[in-house]
């Protein structure tokens, strides 16, 4: 149970001089090794103002997760000024059995300011231009895509957690046709690139002929574990 929590906050990775990326909504099984764990759904819509909001909710159906009732919500606001997206907002509800946990950050970019609250604890955190949260980089990276980035791009997001703000670096891998249940589609493959070297791998297949939305994320754990979203339906 402790893994699906983790990993939901993990599976889910708004780039320079990018238009924003195509809406859509989708629906998504949740594999743990393989075996069913869950679904989810992932939504991408305009906002008024000029803002774009993504958000992602997952539950758990099979084994012990499921028993403990363990769910998952998360929402993104994202400015677009100028070609550049920016958080403005990110929360994200989690529970499982008696158990909750909530973060929630705020940018204002007006006033070069952010923080995140955790716990009932507020953290200021260092303000730097066009920095996303970890659940709207997805958006981001679709925008990348869109705008040309190609295999061996390399793609380079300041990302805010709730106790600082850390480069992430991604790498847009070779295309290629991935089977699934929507049907074989043509796809590019991003992963994260960690310096730690810990074992820890992040992938994540795009789809080239649907707006460049997630068809599959997966990540895999230095232990062998692994956690796998897989989309079923596009709506």
């Amino acid at each position: 149970m402790r893994f699906f929590l983790l990993c939901l906050a993990l599976l889910l990775p708004a780039a320079a001089h990018a238009a924003p990326p195509a809406p859509f909504s989708a629906d998504y099984e949740v594999f743990q090794n393989d075996k069913k764990l869950g679904r989810g759904t992932i939504t991408l819509r305009a906002l008024p103002g000029g803002q774009w909001e993504m958000v992602t909710r997952s539950e758990a159906t099979q084994g012990l997760a499921s028993a403990a009732g363990v769910t998952r919500n998360e929402r993104s606001v994202l400015s677009w000024a100028g070609g550049k997206p920016e958080v403005v907002e990110y929360r994200m509800d989690q529970k499982a059995a008696w158990t909750s946990r909530n973060l929630h950050l705020r940018v204002d970019a007006a006033a070069r300011r952010a923080s995140s609250t955790y716990k009932d604890k507020t953290t200021p955190l260092p303000y730097r231009p066009g920095m996303l949260d970890r659940h709207g980089l997805t958006a981001a990276i679709m925008a990348d895509l869109a705008a040309g980035a190609r295999s061996g791009t390399p793609l380079h997001y300041d990302v805010a957690s709730r106790d600082n703000v850390e480069k992430q670096h991604y790498s847009v891998a070779a295309a290629v046709k991935l089977r699934t249940s929507v049907g074989v589609m043509r796809a590019v493959r991003v992963e994260r690139i960690r310096e730690a070297g810990n074992g820890r791998v992040t992938k994540i297949w795009f789809a080239r002929e649907r707006g460049w939305l997630p068809l599959r994320i997966k990540q895999y754990e230095a232990d062998g574990e692994t956690l796998d979203m897989r989309i079923v339906a596009i709506r």
